[in-house]
Parts: structure tokens; sequence; C-alpha cells
């Protein structure tokens, strides 16, 4: 295998739970605690699954709106908590984008997938700002490049997103991996492209998807390193 692509919502970069718990405990006085969130994104992931099959959410944008709105209920909010809440975190975002939070390892973990000679790049369904985000986060000294669909007019799971992004990086779809936290989204894309998925999985419950899994991307660099150093 010679390159690992990249998800980055989700997968390098995350939401910053906290900011949304500040603005429940801001609107309904309530905690949620930090290890729920966790959980909770579980269930937006199955929500999104769910809205996909049914021919619902073809579209970024749409699934997103219903993988937050499963999450807070995962969390225990109402429909009337929900349209509460919502306006205020939509403010927070405004402010400072919430896609703002990287799991500690995460740029040491790419530096090595590079030293250990793999060509590291992101596939990501995006905004057009998605490199502004990874820069702001530190991690695009370890990324060739970035395709952004925003800025490419084509979604994951269309395949044509990896085609561009294996022909811009000169290698075949059966030398590279791909890792992302959607099902539908990343794993079918990634496969109907030819590439080998990663379905990142924190908690373990994934055992049964017939898909490589990892608990997160500084495992899976290790796993992926380790592997080169012995051969």
């Amino acid at each position: 295998m010679k390159a690992v692509f990249f998800d980055a919502g989700g997968t390098l970069i995350h939401i910053d739970y906290p900011r949304i718990g500040e603005s429940i405990r801001q609107v309904l006085g309530r905690e949620i605690p930090p290890e729920d969130w966790i959980a909770a994104d579980y269930a937006g992931r199955a929500a999104v699954e769910t809205a996909m099959a049914s021919g619902e959410a073809q579209a970024d944008t749409s699934r997103w709106r219903v993988h937050f709105s499963a999450m807070l209920e995962a969390v225990g909010l109402s429909a009337d908590d929900f349209t509460r809440v919502t306006p205020v975190v939509m403010e927070s975002h405004r402010r400072k984008h919430l896609w703002t939070s990287v799991q500690h390892g995460t740029a040491e973990a790419l530096a090595a997938l590079n030293r250990a000679g793999f060509f590291v790049a992101v596939i990501s369904n995006a905004d057009g700002t998605v490199e502004k985000l990874l820069t702001g986060a530190g991690l695009t000294p370890h990324l060739r490049f970035i395709v952004d669909s925003g800025l490419v007019g084509v979604e994951k799971p269309d395949r044509r997103i990896f085609d561009m992004a294996l022909e811009r990086a000169g290698v075949s779809a059966a030398e590279s991996y791909y890792v992302g936290d959607l099902f539908p989204v990343d794993v079918v894309g990634a496969r109907n492209a030819g590439l080998t998925p990663v379905l990142l999985d924190p908690l373990g419950r994934y055992g049964h998807r017939e898909v490589r899994t990892a608990p997160d991307v500084p495992s899976f660099a290790r796993e992926l390193v380790s592997a080169r150093e012995a051969a």
C-alpha cells in the first residue's frame, strides 16, 4: 500500500463538543458529560445511514442536520430543546467554526505516516473551507493535498471525487486506504472506487460490519507504521 487518504470532519478534525455543551448549559441549564458525546456520535451515524437508505439526506448539508439532531436526542434533548438550543449553537458556529477539535496525537500520526513513505492526503465533503480548518488545526504540513467537495463539485460517496484524488496522487485505488467515519459515505464510496476502506470505531461497536475498523487515526497510523517497519 502506498497511500492513505483521510476524511476530514469526524476523522481528522472533530466537533468542539464542550462548546455545544456550553450552549446547552446556557439555554437549558443542563450538563452533558463529555463521554456521552462519543456514544451520541454513533446515534448520529445510524440516523444518517437510515436517512440515506430511505433516499433522504443525499447531500452533505442535509446529512449533517440529521446527524446533529440524532446526537442531541441521544444526549437527552427533546424536540423542543433542540429548537431552543440550535440557534445558540449556530451563533457559536458563526463566531468560530465548530469543527476545530483535534484528537491528541493526530498530527504526529500523519507525520509518522509520511516518514514511513506513505502518500497522505484528504478527500472531504465540505463547503470549500476545509483547508482553512485543517491549517488552523496544524495538520496541513503533513498533507500532500486536500480535495474539498465544495471546490470540486462532487461529494462522497460518488466515486469521482476519489478518482480525482487518485489521479492527482499518481497512485492506484488498489494501493490506497481511505479512512472515514460514515459507512454509507466513506466506506461505500471508497469501495466503489476500489480503495480499501477503514471505518473509525472508537467504542468498538462495528465488529459486525464487514470492514476494517480502527479506534482512531493515531492507532491506525501506528498499526501501518509498525507493519512497514517489521516488513
